[in-house]
């Protein structure tokens, strides 16, 4: 299925399935997060499947993606804790011009790390790194095995560490 004509079948999902699944994410999430936000989330997943032709049961995937979605989120939200309004002054103040230019270098050197990598070894260091999964977790949602992604994480670590410049 092309790219196109999957954008158009998950906007056709979002048209006649979003207004349940927003009260669907509203009822299993705290009252201060927006479910809106996490049902973007779930679409913005849905753009990343490959073979979005081969789901028998939309419906039920779309609210399969919603339910891992929101769990994902109740994880991040244990383990995180707010910062004083001292902490975040401190990190606004230690923003100079030097450690803009060197942070925006250190990102066009990920970025160009990462356009390098193949498909399965980005995606496998995007959940580690970017969402925080676990290896069971990672090997469950691309359906490989942990010790599978053990070896992708170790290529790509491999891969950053050469193409990523620290000095």
């Amino acid at each position: 299925m092309s790219a196109s004509r999957s954008s158009q079948r998950i906007a056709e999902w979002a048209r006649s399935w979003n207004a349940g699944l927003t009260r669907f994410l509203r009822r299993r999430l705290p009252q201060q997060i927006d479910a809106e936000d996490l049902a973007q989330e779930v679409y913005v997943r849905l753009l990343r499947v490959e073979k979005l032709d081969l789901i028998e049961e939309p419906q039920a995937y779309l609210y399969r993606v919603a339910v891992n979605v929101a769990a994902e989120w109740r994880m991040r939200a244990c383990h995180s804790k707010p910062h004083s309004a001292d902490e975040l002054d401190a990190l606004v103040a230690a923003t100079t011009p030097e450690t803009a230019l060197s942070e925006a270098d250190f990102r066009r050197q990920l970025d160009d790390a990462l356009r390098e990598m193949t498909p399965m070894v980005r995606a496998v260091i995007y959940l580690k790194l970017r969402d925080g999964t676990s290896h069971e977790e990672i090997a469950r949602h691309l359906g490989i095995t942990t010790r599978m992604v053990r070896r992708l994480l170790t290529t790509a670590y491999m891969q950053l560490r050469g193409s990523i410049d620290l000095d």
